[in-house]
């Protein structure tokens, strides 16, 4: 079963500073993060499983993730997990769209985790390449 366009899941606070939006986008899952948002292993386990959820009630491998970085200071074994979380969903394709996001060693880290568990990851600061990049490399 679809989920109509616009129908989104909260996930965290339910306030959009600080929280997350999970919801299906016509072809993809979309992940809104909010500002100012830190987050734990356990808000990321359940995160995962509710992106998990989300794709396969509607057939897709496409996620979208938007907003801004998670604040704070990520080290080598955060990266580490978080990469490894994204294989909750198997044969993911995941763009992050980071507002004045620059490439740094640890989004390659994340990168090369992810990919390590078959999960493709790019990062972009612009919403339209990433949604590009999605609907013409991962499949339908």
């Amino acid at each position: 079963m679809k989920r109509n366009k616009g129908n989104s899941v909260w996930l965290l606070p339910l306030v959009l500073d600080g929280g997350l939006v999970v919801d299906f986008r016509d072809d993809h899952v979309h992940v809104q993060l909010g500002r100012n948002l830190k987050v734990t292993s356990e808000q990321r386990e359940t995160a995962w499983l509710r992106i998990a959820e989300i794709c396969d009630e509607n057939g897709t491998r496409r996620v979208l993730v938007e907003g801004r970085a998670p604040e704070g200071v990520l080290d080598t074994t955060e990266i580490i997990d978080a990469g490894l979380k994204a294989a909750t969903v198997p044969r993911l394709w995941m763009a992050f769209c980071f507002e004045a996001f620059i490439p740094d060693e640890l989004s390659e880290l994340y990168e090369t985790v992810a990919a390590s568990k078959g999960v493709r990851v790019k990062h972009f600061s612009n919403p339209e390449a990433a949604l590009h990049w999605l609907r013409t490399n991962a499949p339908a």
